[in-house]
């Protein structure tokens, strides 16, 4: 998986790629292609990389695969130093009147936290908090996960989850624990200006502390014998019904 290697993040396929590229706050130090890709695909990315003053390398694919130490990805690579979490309090302090935030607690597959990343920008969430500990950070993999979606929304990586959502709720959030077979429909729930949604790993769940602080529950109704959903899919439902309902004219 791509990763943090000797102090880099290397990113690839092309549409992260892509993203990483048009990125405001992600930022590439070098593109690195195959020779195998097509030229004209090669030519576009040459082009981005001299409009963005970027050193832009091809290399044969097996030459590709030992620096990238990544097998997928078509061939398209870009290197960053590191990935750019967002700050807390500045993104808080950056934040419209009505935002909706995911907080994550204990989602450790990238799979799972890139598709989350994915959902949160297809439905305009203003962004994800994941804590330091019990957390996959953002790495490469997960930048693929989310079709370089993690180029664009803002992630902030939390010490103390607890106190994140604190701060939350000083700043006007309302927040709800998405938890099984508790709490209101998610097809009734009329969510503030500000919401922000906890989701918890599927074998753990959300920590008690932080369920515990939140101002109530959400849940997704399903068919009966059907116990639960990946949490990535789950996120994906809620991202698009809150979005429904802060978009809906009666909304």
């Amino acid at each position: 998986m791509s990763g943090p290697i000797g102090g880099s993040l290397w990113v690839t396929g092309r549409p992260p790629v892509e993203e990483l590229l048009a990125s405001t706050t992600q930022r590439a130090r070098k593109v690195l292609l195959s020779d195998a890709i097509p030229k004209e695909v090669r030519a576009g990315f040459e082009k981005r990389a001299r409009e963005l003053a970027l050193p832009c390398l091809t290399c044969p694919r097996q030459e590709w695969e030992r620096r990238t130490r990544e097998r997928e990805g078509g061939g398209i690579a870009a290197e960053i130093a590191e990935y750019a979490y967002a700050g807390m309090e500045a993104w808080v302090s950056s934040l419209p009147e009505t935002a909706r935030v995911f907080l994550l607690d204990g989602i450790t597959d990238p799979g799972n936290l890139g598709a989350i990343v994915r959902s949160a920008r297809a439905f305009a969430f203003d962004g994800v908090i994941l804590p330091a500990d019990r957390s996959c950070p953002v790495t490469g993999a997960v930048f693929r996960a989310s079709a370089g979606a993690a180029a664009h929304v803002p992630v902030v990586q939390v010490t103390n989850l607890v106190r994140a959502i604190e701060r939350l709720q000083e700043a006007g959030f309302w927040l709800y624990a998405a938890e099984g077979a508790e709490g209101a429909d998610l097809s009734a729930f009329a969510p503030a200006k500000r919401t922000a949604i906890v989701l918890g790993s599927e074998e753990k769940g959300i920590r008690r502390l932080a369920r515990e602080r939140c101002d109530g529950v959400v849940r997704i109704a399903m068919a009966p014998g059907a116990e639960s959903l990946n949490v990535s899919v789950a996120a994906g439902i809620i991202a698009y019904s809150i979005r429904k309902t802060l978009t809906s004219p009666a909304g």
